[in-house]
């Protein structure tokens, strides 16, 4: 019997059986990207998912279905099985402290004892990320990994039967599917109280509701910030916020800045890293304005001056500003600023930049908002260029608002300076930007037709003005590049 040959239409000859290899190879390597496509969905879900429940869930299922474990993390299941036999035969006594240490790594050499003859280990204020061996203090009752450098529990935890009290505060630990699963699918069997406070990314009372049900019997202390507990602010946001209120001024501050404040400005007493935790941020926050209220009933307020722009091109940027009010009945892009209308414009080399490093669409609505607002940015671009050229080359981004009011705030992702210009029919002298000079002053920036130029780092807002008047603002900022040294508040000469 012949062999059919198969005629391909490159004009290669190719048997029956090698076609159905083809065809194999071909369903393999389909299946092979189908399961990669969908091991990548679930890293996305594991590592990319702002709900804690379903990350979680995606790590289970990635553990029912990779069953791939190598000979030689069954060699060393083996040699832990020995290991715990072997421990439970030895007295566990030993109480051992390696505390502030900066130490970097930890090894069992460190240790002059059998490791399950260990009872209570005490790593803390080191910088750590890992304790190799951990799994061979099969008696370990506590441990203390305060202040290092941890971004996940050890896994060997769950080989710690005994294990009762965790104290891993002050370290960098994530709300991963990892954490989750270690700590409640199954339980670890003894624990009795777990201290996870002051990790900045474990801060959502979702996550702590979670950890609660699923480990009823256990003591559980955790930084909530989201929502913020009773007390730790007034208003939702900066908009909401009365800007004459010296708690509303304050309020841009993270809570360890209030500590510092507390300390340097006011002479307390600094606070222990081997004490009891500090208190709150409501607490916080109440001893500062105590201690304010001791002073008097408002700060020293001083005054400077922005530097004139031209009348010609004042006349532009107002016509401009007109213009763009009129083709927009609503634009408000950043709403926790109280203000009518907000547009946010980018220079058009960073949107670029960013679209094609990100190709995202973003980018491409951030070009076409710049190409709609071309003679805006142009008249915006010249009046800037009156005061500083040298800026007026390197400004990344363009804040274009009407009637923008208080709103105390810090500009977080600023990496130096910001010119602010503002136009309108309101007084002048009034409507200033405000910004906090030192812990006891606070100097108004004049920047009605002038051009102001402020460190939006420090805690800044808009002074009052008549609201029922008219008040557009230009502030030209930079957030691209290398980050400027933050020195003083305001440039300008102060005026007392």
């Amino acid at each position: 019997m012949s062999t059919e040959i198969i005629e391909e239409p490159k004009g290669q000859a190719m048997t029956a059986e090698e076609r159905e290899e083809r065809k194999r190879l071909k369903r393999e390597a389909k299946a092979l990207k189908k399961a990669k496509r969908e091991k990548q969905k679930l890293e996305n879900r594991m590592r990319l998912d702002k709900r804690p429940e379903v990350r979680m869930a995606a790590k289970l299922e990635k553990i029912s279905t990779l069953q791939h474990d190598s000979e030689k993390n069954i060699s060393e299941k083996n040699q832990h099985d020995v290991s715990a036999s072997d421990a439970t035969t030895e007295k566990a006594d030993k109480v051992v402290s390696l505390i502030d240490l900066s130490l970097s790594q930890f090894s069992l050499n460190m240790i002059s004892f059998s490791p399950s003859s260990i009872l209570e280990l005490d790593l803390s204020h080191n910088c750590l990320s890992e304790i190799p061996g951990l799994f061979l203090m099969k008696n370990l009752v506590s441990l203390d990994i305060r202040r290092n450098e941890f971004r996940s529990l050890p896994e060997s935890l769950r080989d710690l039967h005994h294990l009762s009290h965790i104290n891993a505060s002050r370290n960098h630990l994530r709300a991963s599917a990892d954490l989750l699963v270690l700590l409640t699918k199954p339980p670890l069997p003894s624990l009795q109280s777990l201290d996870l406070t002051f990790n900045k990314k474990l801060f959502t009372q979702s996550l702590l509701d979670i950890l609660t049900s699923s480990l009823p019997d256990v003591a559980i202390y955790m930084t909530v910030t989201s929502p913020p507990p009773k007390g730790a602010y007034i208003g939702n946001s900066p908009g909401e916020r009365n800007p004459l209120l010296l708690r509303s001024q304050l309020e841009p501050f993270t809570t360890l800045e209030l500590r510092k404040r507390l300390v340097e400005t006011f002479g307390h007493k600094p606070y222990s890293n081997f004490g009891e935790p500090p208190p709150g941020r409501a607490e916080v926050m109440n001893l500062l304005l105590q201690e304010y209220a001791k002073l008097g009933p408002e700060r020293k307020l001083v005054r400077s001056l922005g530097q004139t722009v031209p009348e010609y091109i004042l006349e532009k940027v107002r016509r401009e500003l007109e213009s763009w009010s009129d083709r927009y009945d609503k634009f408000q892009e950043r709403p926790m600023i109280k203000a009518n209308k907000y547009m946010i414009l980018r220079s058009p080399t960073e949107a670029e930049q960013k679209m094609i490093e990100l190709g995202s669409r973003r980018a491409h609505s951030a070009i076409r908002k710049y190409q709609q607002n071309l003679t805006l940015w142009g008249a915006a671009k010249e009046a800037i260029a009156s005061v500083d050229e040298e800026f007026a080359n390197q400004f990344t981004g363009l804040a274009v608002t009407k009637g923008f009011v208080g709103s105390p705030h810090i500009d977080t992702t600023n990496i130096g300076p910001f010119y602010g210009l503002s136009v309108g029919d309101f007084e002048d002298g009034t409507g200033g930007v405000r910004v906090e000079l030192d812990p006891l002053t606070v100097c108004e920036v004049n920047t009605k037709n002038r051009l102001g130029r402020i460190d939006g780092r420090f805690p800044h807002f808009v002074g009052p003005y008549d609201e029922s008047k008219t008040r557009y603002s230009l502030i030209f900022y930079l957030t691209e590049g290398e980050v400027q040294p933050k020195t003083k508040a305001v440039f300008g000469e102060i005026i007392e």
